[in-house]
């Protein structure tokens, strides 16, 4: 992996989360030009440091690209529900499910404790990555995927449970789509350059979120459950968002087309 086309696949793999961000809230919390790109450049940022920090450095330079694209989308969905619910501070009364984080349920007024957790959080993530252990196993790489799925399902749980319930089922759905998406990655591994844990966990949550927010957002086209019900949808957006589905479709079959060639 070169320099330059490592950090253009992180920058598409921001594109494309932005997106589906655009395609999910605009109709709600309008187009807001400025945060559009605010993925995109969490990516940047993440390439950066997995890239030029002597750490990761080697491990990460060695990645094929299509591994790079869902390893960034992993970490960046990661900081970013991070940021949302433990740095920013935001008007919560559109949201039926809060972006900001809650202990149960119950709103967390310490803006010094949230702060002080979302940093002990954040620097958990970058530990994880840092797990050497090599993967090789058909059997690991499903077991990682499938334990992946979750740990995302945990935080998704800790978060809407409250507010929505708890739905076992649901609460199954991204363990068992990493586990039967999991050769992906396992194909496309190299044995003589394999990857290492903490690297494979978030490239699990990078392809989690690609799989499952592509359901939600352009099949189903459900309203967004964070939002209250009786939230008035801007209709000029509903009828303009179909770029941003035509625009991931772009990146998909770019995405299809890389992992053939470098398979």
């Amino acid at each position: 992996m070169t320099v330059y086309l490592g950090f253009l696949v992180s920058l598409i793999s921001g594109l494309y989360t932005s997106f589906w961000g655009a395609f999910k809230d605009s109709p709600f919390e309008d187009f807001k030009a400025h945060t559009f790109p605010r993925s995109v450049y969490f990516h940047a940022v993440i390439f950066a440091a997995l890239y030029f920090i002597p750490l990761f450095q080697d491990s990460f330079s060695a990645l094929k690209l299509f591994q790079v694209f869902f390893l960034t989308m992993g970490l960046e969905r990661f900081l970013a529900e991070l940021y949302k619910g433990f740095f920013r501070t935001e008007d919560q009364s559109k949201y039926f499910v809060p972006s900001r984080i809650t202990f149960f349920g119950k709103h967390v007024q310490s803006d010094a404790l949230r702060y002080f957790v979302g940093t002990v959080l954040v620097l958990v993530v970058f530990t994880v990555v840092t797990v050497p252990f090599l993967i090789t196993s058909f059997w690991v790489f499903l077991i990682v995927a499938y334990a992946t799925g979750l740990l995302v399902s945990l935080g998704g749980a800790y978060k809407d449970a409250p507010f929505e319930g708890f739905q076992p089922l649901k609460f199954q759905r991204s363990g068992v789509v990493l586990a039967v998406c999991s050769p992906l990655f396992y194909f496309i591994n190299d044995p003589l350059q394999p990857i290492s844990l903490g690297f494979l966990i978030y490239m699990n949550g990078g392809l989690e979120r690609f799989v499952v927010e592509y359901y939600k957002t352009y099949i189903q086209r459900t309203m967004s459950g964070k939002f209250q019900p009786d939230l008035e949808r801007i209709q000029h957006r509903v009828d303009s968002r179909e770029k941003f589905y035509y625009g991931a479709w772009l990146i998909i079959l770019g995405l299809v087309v890389l992992y053939i060639f470098e398979l």
